[in-house]
């Protein structure tokens, strides 16, 4: 045991060594957390591994059981985590970490949702959903999820950890409903809301008013009466006259629309219908199809969205109308999508094959290149191994063989394979 790297309510962590593992975290349990219960919840862990895929290589899960003879606690091994690239969303908020970019930000939220969607697909529910278990790489976009060991067997296991009362669904603050994937559902929502508006979505007048903020005032403002401060009908909990509510303000205003829908039917019809609550299969897709209506803004580098709700696009920094570069609209077996075609712009293997396996997702495709002989005119380059064929306005046919390009002319339609079309639209 080297040193002690951190201290919860459970047990402290400790820096370790071994010959066959190397350096590791050991996180010890406390007296009374060293039950029998905990000790087999994280033998189950161990015995069946994380979650396969990406998804599950996100959770920092248990390694091994570890004992001492000489006492009646144990605890368990896990990798160490590079706290100087990872970071907490208080590091962030605190300014001691950089603010994710809005590309980074669909990257870290979709990655929070794939996971716990592989793990509720193995019925497990994870039972402590919060921005304490979750660190992120604020530049690259990379998740890891912490703090494992209170996993279990949806409305199975018992646990000895419900959860923080924040992200707490309302039936569990009533004591009505024990955790489970349902209220797993609702603590990704609040999480996801401050990752990106930066506040609870029910810190609005209502906690304002509070003076004592103690346990009775906390269920009633997570529990009994939760009102989010965004609801369209009901402006009982809006955001008070205060500047230290700014910053939530002004993040919804930039907020895009397709994700301000999402997150007022999590926190309204949601909110009392478990059955209702968006799902992690929804949050996934939305935050692929928003990075993929990234548009730049030409005089300062902000990056807005494009959506086909709103067209018109003004950066959220400068406020000057920002010019939207054409579009390509697919079509194919899992409806419909846009991308933004940006001057860096690359397709993925999951625009034009949905139905792939998801490790093969973000193989490049196509990109967005310039025409070496003339820098005016923009095409997309073919990287897959087959043809693609190609019609124009005009009606013309033409084959666009691997590594060659066609130019981004308004009403091309390209075929990208028999279940896949697109379309260049201004």
């Amino acid at each position: 045991m080297l040193k002690k790297l951190g201290e919860g309510g459970q047990g402290a962590v400790y820096l370790v060594e071994g010959q066959r593992l190397g350096r590791k975290a050991l996180k010890w349990y406390n007296h009374e957390q060293a039950t029998e219960e905990q000790r087999k919840t994280i033998q189950d862990l161990v015995q069946q591994g994380p979650p396969s895929g990406e998804a599950g290589r996100r959770f920092v899960w248990p390694i091994d059981l570890v004992y001492s003879p000489r006492s009646p606690q144990f605890g368990y091994l896990m990798d160490l985590i590079d706290t100087q690239r990872f970071a907490e969303l208080g590091e962030v908020w605190a300014k001691r970490k950089p603010a994710p970019t809005m590309k980074a930000l669909c990257n870290i939220s979709y990655a929070v949702a794939d996971s716990y969607r592989a793990l509720h697909l193995r019925g497990l529910c994870y039972r402590d959903i919060s921005a304490g278990n979750i660190m992120f790489d604020p530049i690259q976009g990379d998740v890891l999820i912490c703090d494992n060991d209170n996993i279990g067997v949806n409305n199975q296991s018992e646990a000895q950890v419900w959860g923080t009362m924040e992200y707490m669904a309302p039936e569990v603050v009533r004591k009505e409903a024990k955790p489970s994937t349902d209220t797993d559902l609702h603590s990704l929502a609040v999480l996801l809301f401050q990752l990106w508006i930066w506040h609870h979505p029910f810190h609005g007048q209502m906690e304002y008013d509070i003076r004592s903020w103690d346990l009775i005032a906390k269920q009633k403002i997570y529990g009994q009466k939760p009102i989010f401060i965004f609801d369209p009908n009901n402006h009982e909990n809006r955001l008070p006259n205060d500047p230290d509510y700014d910053t939530a303000r002004r993040r919804w205003e930039v907020c895009p629309q397709p994700l301000k829908e999402k997150f007022i039917q999590a926190f309204t019809i949601g909110l009392h219908n478990p059955k209702r609550r968006v799902t992690e299969g929804e949050w996934r897709k939305l935050f692929l199809e928003l990075e993929d209506c990234i548009v730049p803004c030409p005089h300062d580098g902000a990056e807005n969205f494009w959506s086909e709700k709103q067209p018109d696009v003004r950066c959220w920094y400068c406020h000057r109308p920002v010019p939207v570069p054409p579009k390509l609209l697919l079509t194919s077996t899992a409806g419909k999508q846009y991308i933004v075609l940006n001057k860096d712009t690359r397709m993925k293997k999951r625009h034009i094959e949905p139905t792939s396996h998801q490790e093969q997702w973000n193989e490049i495709v196509g990109e967005v290149v310039q025409n070496p002989n003339n820098p005016s005119v923009w095409g997309i380059r073919n990287h897959t191994t087959n043809s693609w064929k190609a019609t124009t306005a005009a009606g013309a046919v033409k084959e666009i063989p691997p590594q060659k390009s066609v130019p981004l002319q308004a009403g091309l339609k390209i075929q990208f394979n028999p279940l896949t079309q697109g379309a260049i639209i201004s």
